[in-house]
């Protein structure tokens, strides 16, 4: 009300106000800020490295010459997977499951921390983790969302605070058998989001992808970023 206003103005601005709010008609509290909720959504394989983790976590857990033969004698199976001739996650499944065979559990999770420390870092791209970083520094939630598996992903992610949605790994007697899941690839990224987050609560999504298999993350960003961070 008016008159209630006026008699405001004359203590704040009188002669036996407090100094600072001498001359002041009216003080004015400052408007809280309203943080957005964001969500940041971040491929790994080729976005956030400039190389396919899978293949670099298996030459480094196996030695050089096990990996090297066994690509050459799975290599047809490869290209048949690679033009989609025969699924993508089999072929990924028993690649992986030839290579490790005689490997502990112990020793392929050691693997994955020696890699993640000792590896790793050669093959990311710094302006990607940069953006990783920056969306933490702004209060975001990040999310890293990989075809790759949580046995080498998973130190990487907690490394790197942030969320992991990725293709899990099924153990049987403390020996690596193959995929625990779909492949975490295209409508499959989307759906396992889904399954975590409410996207519809987030005003703004940035998503950060480099092939046909982030389309369908891409496609649910407010912001989509393709094939970025090349300069770093």
């Amino acid at each position: 009300m008016r008159p209630v206003l006026v008699h405001q103005c004359s203590i704040v601005g009188g002669p036996h106000a407090p100094p600072a709010q001498r001359g002041y008609p009216f003080h004015h509290r400052p408007e809280a800020r309203t943080v957005q909720k964001t969500l940041a959504l971040f491929d790994i394989d080729g976005t956030l490295t400039t190389a396919d983790t899978m293949f670099a976590f298996a030459r480094h857990a196996v030695g050089t010459t096990r990996f090297v033969c066994s690509l050459v004698l799975l290599s047809p199976m490869l290209v048949l997977a690679r033009f989609g001739l025969i699924h993508r996650g089999a072929a990924k499944g028993r690649m992986l499951r030839w290579m490790f065979r005689g490997h502990s559990r112990d020793h392929l999770e050691a693997a994955a921390i020696t890699f993640v420390h000792t590896v790793l870092p050669g093959l990311l791209r710094a302006a990607g983790i940069q953006q990783v970083r920056a969306h933490h520094a702004q209060g975001h939630e990040v999310f890293f969302v990989s075809a790759s598996l949580d046995l080498w992903l998973a130190p990487f992610a907690a490394q790197q605070d942030a969320t992991l949605i990725c293709t899990p790994t099924h153990w049987a007697q403390d020996r690596f058998v193959g995929l625990g899941g779909p492949n975490c690839r295209g409508v499959e990224k989307v759906r396992r989001l889904k399954e975590q987050v409410d996207l519809a609560s987030y005003p703004s999504i940035a998503a950060y992808g480099d092939s046909s298999g982030d389309t369908e993350m891409l496609a649910i960003a407010t912001t989509a970023h393709f094939k970025p961070f090349r300069d770093g």
